[in-house]
């Protein structure tokens, strides 16, 4: 097994939180699209001398599969799962996916009418089933370091390693499928619950005597949901000396580990960390290993020497913070840059670097965007996130700001899932928040409230136009709110109508974040739920043109609910063209009134409305007001 070799202990206080379950009432994205993609890579570019033997599974001759549960076995396929919750999973990103490759598709045997799960319920049958591939000749390689290699794309569910509810198992024969001896599959051991993850699986076979001939190598899946994907297997020779860098990250002191895309001049810290997650593939110990972190085009950086990682080991390895040495606006790349005193044959998976921003006055978390998925109403989770989940992401103001919009990235294109086809569409409406952020490090506070610490402000109810769909965004004009130095959740709630009009966002999945920088609230269990990626909301800064200078204040009416009218009233009388509309929550004209001058109180007549929800809006000249209206 691969042991972690944790550098620094703020690093691991750092990563526990992000792996910890039930955190203040805070759980992972159950049944969620949520993707961490780790490592993929050609096989020759992993190092080591010329394949031995491989298999592509465009035949299963050497195959036999046996399922031991009884309720469902792994079978060659070229398209993907077909599971209620993994059917929209893709297949793996393997060489050759065209030609097949092995599925265990456990969703699929849970969902009905499979193994008598009824329709619209969830199976639980406990899956276990193997496959076999051999008798595999590997007799000519002249050493014992030899290494096991695969494309892997896999999703667990519900507990996490090493729990023996869920497990990924990789098991070696010498002996001519006698007797197999574990290899401590790591992905397996270590995986994220409910997270999917593409890999290319590498495992160390020194310690089994492989270099016989008649060798079998055994896959076996246990546990209710999800999928594993296994394609293009081979057998390498490892190398000597390999060093290989899993991740790269550029983290401020405060907030820790968060990793920003984009931050306002204003909003800069002084000082920054660059690390890096670093494998030894290779079959002797590394020493004198040297991370060089830099933001290209500048002075700033650091490097750290680590004495020594062992084979088969991961390290993490920070610099020290360094001074940002007055970076302007614009957009940056950082570089982590491994080297150690060992004869690295693939020196090029030694760097990797990522795009970042310093903005006059824009603050996201997302951005990157080199994988993403996308979440909403109704997804996931159906009818009990079809009106009132909420998104909200956090943010550190380390110099007052004004804070004057919130924008919202819409995801429209149409998803086809197990719940039905789900599309971005005019009609449904959101809610703003800005949330203090008490009690999210309070080791006293066992649960959040859904306000968290309180709301310091929030939005009328907003209709999702036509137009904000074209757009493809929301942007919500704030009221100039002042913004002290502190950490604030943005926080949108969503309203579908029942699924009628779905709201559906980007989530940015190119980064693991920690457990408190994006979090998913679930209305029908009041409970926060922890989503390791970056939803599309971001902020507006001290914007030089306040995007809110057009509300029109002072507007209210009564009563709300109502039947057959409404009174609608102004704190001062309104000159030249007034304008009061309806609109149903397909976005449609249902009354319009006009008036030359609105003197303070005016009675709107609602008989010929049907009951539902609406949006009311009130124009006056260029400055405008929108209110929810319901009419029983």
């Amino acid at each position: 097994m691969k042991k972690t070799l944790l550098i620094t202990l703020s690093l691991l206080l750092g990563l526990s939180n992000y792996a910890q379950i039930n955190k203040k009432n805070i759980n992972h994205v159950p049944m969620s699209s949520l993707t961490e993609i780790i490592d993929i890579n050609t096989p020759s570019a992993m190092g080591g001398d010329e394949i031995l033997w491989s298999h592509d599974f465009s035949d299963t001759t050497m195959i036999m599969s046996e399922d031991i549960a009884g309720f469902g076995n792994w079978r060659w396929s070229t398209t993907s799962p077909g599971g209620q919750w993994s059917e929209n999973a893709g297949v793996i990103e393997s060489e050759t996916p065209e030609n097949g490759f092995m599925l265990m598709e456990a969703d699929f045997f849970n969902t009905s009418p499979q193994n008598g799960v009824a329709d619209g319920e969830v199976g639980e049958n406990l899956i276990n089933a193997s496959f076999t591939i051999g008798p595999i000749d590997l007799s000519t390689s002249d050493t014992e370091q030899l290494v096991l290699q695969f494309y892997s794309n896999y999703r667990i569910c519900c507990y996490y390693s090493p729990s023996d509810q869920n497990d990924l198992n990789v098991y070696i024969s010498t002996d001519g499928g006698v007797t197999f001896n574990d290899v401590a599959y790591v992905e397996g051991e270590t995986y994220e619950v409910n997270v999917e993850k593409e890999t290319f699986s590498q495992i160390p076979l020194a310690n089994y005597a492989p270099n016989t001939n008649d060798v079998y190598f055994k896959f076996e899946w246990v546990g209710t949901h999800y999928f594993w994907m296994i394609d293009d297997l081979s057998v390498i020779q490892r190398p000597a000396y390999d060093l290989k860098m899993q991740s790269s990250w550029l983290t401020m002191e405060n907030p820790q580990y968060i990793e920003y895309y984009s931050i306002p001049e204003s909003q800069m810290p002084d000082q920054m960390l660059i690390g890096a997650e670093v494998y030894n593939y290779g079959y002797n110990d590394e020493v004198n290993i040297n991370l060089t972190g830099t933001i290209d085009g500048t002075n700033s950086g650091a490097n750290i020497e680590y004495e020594m990682l062992e084979s088969d080991s991961t390290g993490l390895i920070e610099t020290e913070y360094f001074d940002l040495y007055g970076l302007t606006p614009g957009t940056y790349s950082f570089s982590a840059v491994i080297t150690s005193s060992g004869d690295d044959p693939t020196p090029e998976d030694n760097t990797l670097t990522r795009e970042f921003e310093i903005s006059e006055n824009i603050y996201s978390i997302d951005g990157l965007y080199n994988s993403s998925e996308w979440m909403g109403t109704g997804w996931p989770g159906g009818d009990d996130t079809a009106d009132g989940v909420r998104y909200a992401n956090f943010f550190d103001i380390k110099e007052d700001a004004m804070l004057t919009s919130i924008t919202v990235d819409l995801n429209t294109s149409e998803h086809p899932t197990s719940l039905g086809t789900f599309q971005t569409a005019a009609g449904g409406e959101l809610i703003a928040y800005v949330c203090d952020t008490t009690g999210i490090f309070d080791p006293n506070v066992t649960e959040l409230n859904p306000d968290f610490g309180g709301a310091i402000w929030q939005s009328d109810f907003l209709l999702v136009t036509q137009g904000d769909v074209d757009n493809e965004k929301i942007v919500i004009n704030v009221p100039e709110l002042s913004l002290e130095v502190n950490a604030y959740y943005i926080v949108i709630e969503m309203y579908s109508n029942g699924l009628s009009n779905d709201i559906l966002i980007n989530d940015d999945t190119s980064v693991a974040q920690p457990w408190f920088a994006s979090l998913v609230f679930y209305p029908n269990d009041q409970t926060w739920y922890s989503n390791p990626n970056a939803a599309s909301i971001r902020i507006g800064l001290n914007e030089s043109i306040n995007l809110s200078e057009n509300n029109l204040n002072g507007i209210d009416f009564f009563p709300n609910p109502t039947s057959n009218f409404i009174e609608i009233s102004s704190e001062q009388t309104l000159h030249d063209n007034c304008i009061v509309s309806i609109y149903n929550m397909l976005g449609e004209l249902t009354l319009r009134q006009e008036y030359d001058n609105f003197d303070k109180t005016q009675i709107i007549d609602l008989n010929h409305l049907v009951a539902g929800s609406y949006i009311i809006e009130f124009k006056n000249n260029q400055l405008q007001t929108k209110k929810k209206l319901i009419i029983e």
